[in-house]
């Protein structure tokens, strides 16, 4: 009897070594996860390729560009001098920990000119559906 019951406590052992119970942790906890922000630029038409590179130099994945028109009367363009109404919208997301560097380049940016102008903003992301598609866009992973 004694026997039986070493030989079934040794091969329980064995079992218990071949079936490991999934011990992988969470993905936020393998990952560097950092807030997501939508990073919205505005600028005059034509200056979105310049506006595009500074997003690409702070780890910006994907820009999303658009056309817009300004929407004010043409009495509130002369007081303030504006001639031209058409403008570069351009949508991308960063990470937390880039905002500070790509704010203070924005800033530089529109500092180097006289007929360089636009507005920048930055509007937190509250969930993001799916660890790929994150890794994506934080360039974690490719593809």
């Amino acid at each position: 009897m004694a026997e039986v019951k070493k030989k079934t406590n040794d091969i329980v052992k064995k079992v218990k070594k071949v079936i490991k119970p999934d011990v992988t942790p969470p993905f936020e906890n393998r990952l560097d996860l950092k807030q997501l922000y939508l990073y919205v630029v505005v600028v005059p038409r034509g200056q979105a390729d310049a506006a595009s590179r500074i997003l690409k130099e702070h780890r910006s994945s994907a820009q999303f560009i658009q056309v817009g028109e300004g929407t004010t009367k043409r009495a509130v363009n002369d007081i303030l001098d504006i001639e031209d109404t058409k403008k570069d919208v351009i949508y991308s997301l960063v990470r937390e920990d880039e905002l500070p560097g790509l704010k203070k380049d924005f800033d530089a940016y529109y500092d180097s000119g006289k007929r360089i102008m636009g507005i920048s903003f930055a509007i937190e992301l509250n969930s993001f559906i799916g660890v790929k598609l994150y890794k994506f866009f934080t360039q974690t992973v490719r593809g």
